[in-house]
C-alpha cells in the first residue's frame, strides 16, 4: 500500500540515521584508544612546518567561535580560550567535495563534528602553514550551521531514497509519535509534520501486489490521498494473495498464502471479497520481527484455516488459525502527512548536509546564526595526492 511504501522509506532513513550513530561512535572510540599512533598508520609523518594546506591534506585545528549579534564564545577547542592553551584540536579533512576521501581509513577526519562549520572554514584553511591564524572569518548560517526550516519549506529526501517533502505544521512539546518511542523515548519533543509531494491525481499506484496497477488516486489533500482499486479481469481467480498486519499504519508481519489458492468470491462498487482456499498439506509462510514461519494446512473449515507449525512434533503442535476471507475496500485513504520528532528530523538534515552542499535545512541550536571564528593550524597532514 501507499503508506507501506512511505513508512518503509522512513524505516530506511532511520536505519541510515543509525549506522551515522555508530560510524560517529567507532571514530570517538579509536581515536581516544590509539590517538597519534593511528594517524602515523594512516598518514604519515606531519608536515614540515612551512607547508602549506592543500586540498586533499589532513589538519589539527584550534578555534574559537563567537555569535556574530554580541561577540560572546559559544564554542572553543580549546580549554582556556582567554590564553587560547588546552584543549583537544578539531580534526579536519580539507575538501570541497563531500564524498572525497585521503585514504579508505579516513573516517577519522571526514566530517567528525559539525559539518556546516567545516565547510565554511574549508576555503579559508586552504593555504595556511603550521602555527598560522586567522581572525574574524564570518559564516552566514548556509555555511555555518544551517537555517531551521520553517512551515512551508519543501525539503528533499531524495539521497535517502525519498522524495520531496512539504513542512506543513510544527508542534512544540507534544507526546512523541508512539513509532518512535522505542528508539527515542517517550519524553514530549517537538514534532515535524512532513507531507509527501510525490501524489498527483490519476497515479497509478501498487496498493498490492497482485493486482499491480490496478490502483489510481482518485483525491488528494494536505494529509490524504483517496485511491480506487479495479482488479484486472485476469485476476479474479488463481491468486497468490499476500496479507500485511498494520500497526500505526506500518507493515509488522506478513502472510503469504498457497500459490493460486485465493479467489475473488464477491466484487461491487465499494467492496473486494478474496477468499482463500489453500489444499490440505501446503503451506502457508507468516513473517514478523521474529523472522519467518511455515504453518502447514490441517484442516479447512468454512470461516477458517486451521495450521500447524512445520517441523512440531504430532504429540506437540504449535496451531495457529488464519482466517479464509479478506475485505478490501476499493475506496480507501491513506495518510501522506507524517510525524518526524526533532530529534529524528535532526539527525537526517545532518546526515543530508554531509552528502550536499545545497541543503540549508538544520535543527542544530545555532542554525540560523550568522558567527565568527577564529582558528589556529596545529598540524598539517599532507594527503592531497588522495584529493580528486
Amino acid at each position: 500500500m501507499i503508506s507501506f511504501n512511505t513508512d518503509m522509506q522512513n524505516e530506511k532513513i532511520a536505519a541510515i540515521a543509525l549506522v551515522i550513530i555508530i560510524a560517529g561512535a567507532l571514530s570517538v572510540y579509536l581515536g581516544a584508544t590509539y590517538g597519534e599512533d593511528i594517524l602515523k598508520n594512516l598518514f604519515g609523518e606531519e608536515a614540515e612546518t612551512a607547508e602549506n594546506i592543500a586540498l586533499g591534506d589532513c589538519v589539527d585545528v584550534h578555534y574559537i567561535g563567537r555569535y556574530a549579534s554580541n561577540n560572546t564564545v559559544f564554542d572553543t577547542s580549546y580549554a582556556d580560550v582567554e590564553n587560547k592553551t588546552g584543549g583537544t584540536p578539531l580534526k579536519i579533512f580539507v575538501s570541497l567535495n563531500k564524498s572525497a576521501f585521503p585514504t579508505d581509513e579516513e573516517y577519522m577526519y571526514y566530517s567528525p563534528g559539525p559539518l556546516g562549520m567545516i565547510e565554511g572554514f574549508i576555503p579559508d584553511l586552504i593555504g595556511m602553514k603550521k602555527g598560522e591564524s586567522k581572525t574574524n572569518i564570518a559564516l552566514l548560517p548556509e555555511k555555518a550551521f544551517g537555517v531551521y526550516p520553517k512551515v512551508g519549506d519543501v525539503i528533499n529526501f531524495s539521497l535517502l531514497g525519498a522524495g520531496d517533502m512539504k513542512l506543513i505544521e510544527i508542534k512544540e512539546n507534544v507526546p512523541m509519535p508512539s513509532e518512535f518511542e522505542e528508539y527515542l523515548g517517550s519524553e514530549n519533543t517537538t514534532v515535524y509534520v512532513l507531507r509527501d509531494e510525490s501524489h498527483y491525481i490519476g497515479e497509478v499506484v501498487d496498493l498490492y501486489a497482485i493486482w499491480k496497477n490496478s490502483t489510481v488516486v482518485t483525491k488528494i489533500n494536505e494529509t490524504l490521498i483517496w485511491t480506487y482499486t479495479t482488479p484486472p479481469a485476469d485476476k479474479y481467480e488463481n491468486l497468490t494473495w499476500v496479507e500485511f498486519g498494520l500497526e500505526n499504519e506500518i507493515p509488522i508481519n506478513q502472510t503469504t498464502y498457497p500459490e493460486n489458492s485465493s479467489k475473488i468470491t464477491w466484487i461491487n462498487e465499494t467492496t473486494i471479497i478474496v477468499t482463500h482456499t489453500p489444499a490440505i498439506n501446503k503451506t502457508i509462510q507468516f513473517e514478523d520481527s521474529l523472522g519467518l514461519s511455515e504453518y502447514i494446512v490441517e484442516n479447512v473449515t468454512d470461516d477458517k484455516i486451521i495450521t500447524y507449525l512445520k517441523d512440531d512434533s504430532a504429540e506437540n503442535k504449535t496451531t495457529r488459525e488464519f482466517n479464509r476471507t479478506v475485505t478490501v475496500q476499493r475506496n480507501e485513504t491513506q495518510n501522506i502527512a507524517h510525524p518526524f520528532p526533532s530529534e529524528y528530523l535532526g539527525m537526517l538534515l545532518e546526515y543530508l548536509r554531509s552528502l550536499d552542499s545545497t541543503m540549508q535545512f538544520s535543527l542544530d541550536p545555532l542554525a540560523d546564526e550568522t558567527l565568527y571564528f577564529e582558528v589556529e593550524i596545529v598540524k598539517i597532514y599532507k594527503t592531497s595526492q588522495a584529493e580528486s
